[in-house]
């Protein structure tokens, strides 16, 4: 299964910042990003708790943007939205220890998923909400 996380956390981060002078709720933004409200509330949460987003309660609350788009770097967005799993994962399957592939497989494979993850924040760290937005046509 695919997921959509940190795309939809990257959209809602470029709405919130294109709308910075008002208050969006997950109704409003559900319906840009044509998804359910809940799956909107549990992406808000997770940038709400990375400090990316500043959510106020009541009548007439919402959410905004809790910081200019230029001080926000996509992995940030990319952290609280995936909760830091890794983009690939290794089989459970048992080892046979028979086998010096499968005895090795871990190794090989968290080394590769280790250079992976670290080329992916190191990409993402040089990028910033506002250059995302400066893509919109």
């Amino acid at each position: 299964m695919v997921d959509t996380r940190f795309s939809v956390s990257v959209q809602i981060m470029m709405t919130l910042a294109l709308h910075s002078e008002e208050l969006l709720n997950s109704d409003m933004l559900s319906k840009v990003l044509k998804t359910n409200p809940t799956f909107v509330r549990k992406i808000v949460s997770k940038l709400v708790e990375a400090g990316l987003v500043e959510s106020f309660r009541g009548k007439g609350g919402g959410i905004k943007i809790a910081k200019s788009p230029h001080e926000i770097r996509i992995s940030e967005i990319y952290a609280a939205a995936t909760e830091q799993k890794k983009l690939i994962s290794l089989h459970k399957k048992p080892v046979m220890k028979a086998c010096p592939v499968s005895c090795s497989i871990k190794n090989v494979m968290d080394n590769i998923v280790d250079g992976i993850e670290d080329a992916t924040i190191n990409f993402l760290s040089k990028k910033t909400l506002q250059d995302m937005i400066k893509n919109i046509s």
